[in-house]
């Protein structure tokens, strides 16, 4: 990946003490243990990177669906990411982005390659930012991050701890663990549009399924500003598949 009632950053910031940041510290750190565990241990996150194959599917404003679209997608950890997108084996959609170099490619079907735009590199940066893999492996502790405990949800979300994470940058990102499974049920974030607006994004992870001994959500369903957006469902996944950086580089033009 909705819009639970949550005290705004800047006041929690002034109503959290030291006293109470220390009484909840364990209890973050407990909730994203037992998530990583929940989600394979070791073998989650020893993963270098992932090959998967599947469908996804858009929504409008009307919540009216687009065809079956399919996608395979190759990503190297933490940074490099490989999207081939449509029905057309030979003639697909496909957006590279390295940034480790810095470099984004996108590739539209029959349409010659051309660099990303900044626009596109940052919005990347983002979807890198507030990915699973990386909030669970890196984000969650890294010192200069602040983390929140929210306590409870509320309503339907009422089975959910909730903690927030804020970065010096004042990005912040709220994960609902899910009591029962210990797994990260979904993440809340900001996002901006291509006319610069701020949006909240979801996403919602479920269909968990253990796979080389990592937990995988095999559906995920995205919404922003309350509506749904997205449908993502994949079929097959790998890990640790020694992809060559070879792969991340400028896609060449169709044939």
């Amino acid at each position: 990946m909705l819009r639970t009632k949550i005290l705004p950053i800047c006041f929690l910031a002034m109503v959290f003490s030291p006293l109470a940041w220390g009484q909840d510290e364990e209890k973050i750190k407990q909730l994203f243990e037992d998530a990583i565990q929940a989600m394979g241990g070791e073998a989650f996150l020893n993963v270098t990177d992932m090959t998967s194959n599947g469908r996804r599917f858009f929504f409008d404003r009307e919540g009216r669906s687009s065809n079956l679209i399919k996608f395979t997608d190759y990503t190297k950890l933490p940074d490099k990411s490989r999207f081939e997108s449509g029905n057309d084996k030979k003639h697909r959609d496909i957006t590279v982005f390295n940034l480790s170099t810095n470099e984004g490619w996108i590739q539209e079907a029959y349409k010659e390659t051309r660099e990303a735009t900044k626009e596109e590199m940052e919005g990347f940066k983002n979807a890198v930012k507030h990915s699973l893999d990386i909030i669970f492996r890196l984000r969650y502790k890294d010192p200069e991050n602040k983390a929140f405990y929210l306590g409870p949800g509320e309503g339907r979300f009422v089975t959910f701890d909730l903690v927030r994470l804020v970065d010096p940058d004042n990005d912040e990102i709220t994960i609902y663990f899910d009591r029962m499974s210990k797994l990260p049920a979904k993440v809340e974030y900001w996002e901006s549009t291509s006319r610069g607006v701020r949006v909240r994004a979801v996403d919602e992870f479920s269909q968990w399924h253990v796979i080389q001994g990592v937990n995988t959500p095999k559906r995920v369903d995205g919404y922003v500003n309350d509506r749904r957006a997205f449908q993502y469902f994949i079929l097959d996944i790998t890990y640790n598949n020694d992809l060559e950086d070879s792969l991340f580089t400028k896609p060449l033009p169709p044939d």
